[in-house]
């Protein structure tokens, strides 16, 4: 396949970790059961970013060895897996077995933890793609007509 699939996986763990931690903030304020919301969009999360990780991992290895990209994208990588942690960590604090539970403070500051690493997981991916052109095919003049 021509077209890298990391960059369409992305998105879904993106959305979903982005809206459980607003979702866990919001259930700071308010005494609805959005905790639980969240812990769903956590479990969704946690798992296609697995899917997006292991892409990214094979996107990795067709980078050059001697491209500055390498050192952003391995970055990237470790930022993102870190994420993943905070946010693994948040979904196992909020189980009680098999059942979701409302987060306690310590869920929702690993979600929040979870949240600005993702932020910046995903500043050096946008700095792989658009500063380095990685993932990017540039097409020759003749291809375009």
């Amino acid at each position: 396949m021509k077209h890298p699939i990391h960059p369409m996986l992305v998105h879904f763990p993106i959305a979903t970790w982005f809206l459980a931690t607003m979702a866990d903030i919001a259930s700071l304020f308010t005494n609805e059961q959005v905790g639980w919301v969240a812990g769903v969009l956590l479990i969704i999360g946690t798992i296609t970013a697995l899917l997006a990780m292991m892409t990214g991992l094979l996107e990795l290895g067709k980078i050059d060895q001697q491209s500055p990209a390498l050192k952003i994208a391995n970055q990237h990588m470790v930022l993102m897996m870190i994420s993943w942690s905070f946010y693994a960590v948040s979904l196992f604090l909020r189980l009680n077995g098999t059942h979701l539970e409302q987060p306690g403070l310590m869920a929702i500051s690993f979600s929040i933890m979870g949240f600005i690493f993702l932020c910046s997981a995903g500043w050096m991916g946008g700095k792989l793609v658009y500063e380095h052109g990685v993932g990017i095919q540039h097409l020759k003049k003749e291809n375009l007509n």
